[in-house]
């Protein structure tokens, strides 16, 4: 059987110019390709040339040099998905929510591999890692013809931009937390929700919180000033989710409201 390789071009990149002139090559169906973990096993058959990026400088960690984000990370975007749950500022940053939701996203065969660009890419709705980078308000470098910042939320394929780098904010003084509702503790979540907010006199101040698993894409819900059991009535108004074979619309509501009210009570 012929590999991916054989199928179509390869290109092994090594300065992100280059990269970037083979993605936007306008008659050639050309994909970006870390880890692999999603391209290769789907062996997309519209793909006519790929383009590695293991060769560009774009696996690290390190801690923010920005004023005003002491405290936030910066993290490559072919870095893997192992590298980072195994890293100690990641596991410092916000008590640790971004390596519990990554460890309830992948297997260690698969977070060898993933890298967090593509995990990002291939995200689905009821990804943890996707849902609380999306709480954490991260922001993405990317590059097409210009290099640029904006934020996750505001990012979609479509844009034909490579992902350059994650930037995570500084989370002090602030409460962030994720919880996840599966069939076992090793299922992919039903329903998962990552919230991100300060609190005062018990009132929930600059609120982010994402719900994963009622769509696509993870639904944001963002308010200035609130309370508890306000923002899981939020959550539930907000959301129209699926039935399939893993839960019923109505389960996935509820669960929400419940999933909610959890991670802003830790």
């Amino acid at each position: 059987m012929p590999t991916l390789r054989e199928l179509v071009e390869y290109h092994k990149p090594t300065d992100v110019e280059e990269a970037i002139k083979l993605l936007l090559r306008p008659n050639i169906r050309t994909v970006p390709i870390a880890g692999g973990t999603a391209l290769v096993p789907s062996a997309a058959r519209e793909v006519e040339a790929v383009v590695d990026l293991g060769a560009l400088g774009l696996s690290y960690i390190k801690t923010s040099e920005v004023a005003e984000n002491l405290g936030g990370l910066e993290i490559g975007a072919t870095t893997t998905l192992q590298m980072i749950v195994e890293d100690d500022r990641v596991r410092d940053y916000a008590d640790g929510v971004l390596v519990k939701a990554i460890l309830d996203t992948a297997s260690h065969n698969v977070r060898d591999a993933a890298t967090i660009a593509g995990s990002i890419v291939a995200g689905e709705g009821n990804s943890p890692l996707l849902t609380t980078l999306l709480a954490l308000n991260a922001h993405l470098i990317v590059r097409s013809d210009n290099e640029e910042e904006l934020a996750l939320s505001k990012w979609t394929l479509r844009d034909r931009k490579l992902i350059l780098r994650v930037l995570l904010p500084a989370t002090a003084n602030a409460h962030v937390a994720y919880e996840k509702v599966a069939r076992t503790p090793a299922d992919q979540p039903i329903v998962c929700v990552a919230a991100r907010a300060t609190m005062s006199a018990g009132r929930l101040i600059n609120a982010r919180i994402a719900l994963g698993g009622v769509g696509d894409w993870p639904v944001m819900i963002e308010t200035a000033e609130t309370t508890i059991d306000r923002a899981a009535q939020l959550a539930v108004e907000s959301i129209n989710p699926p039935s399939d074979y893993f839960a019923s619309a109505d389960y996935r509501r509820e669960m929400i409201g419940v999933l909610v009210k959890r991670v802003l009570s830790h």
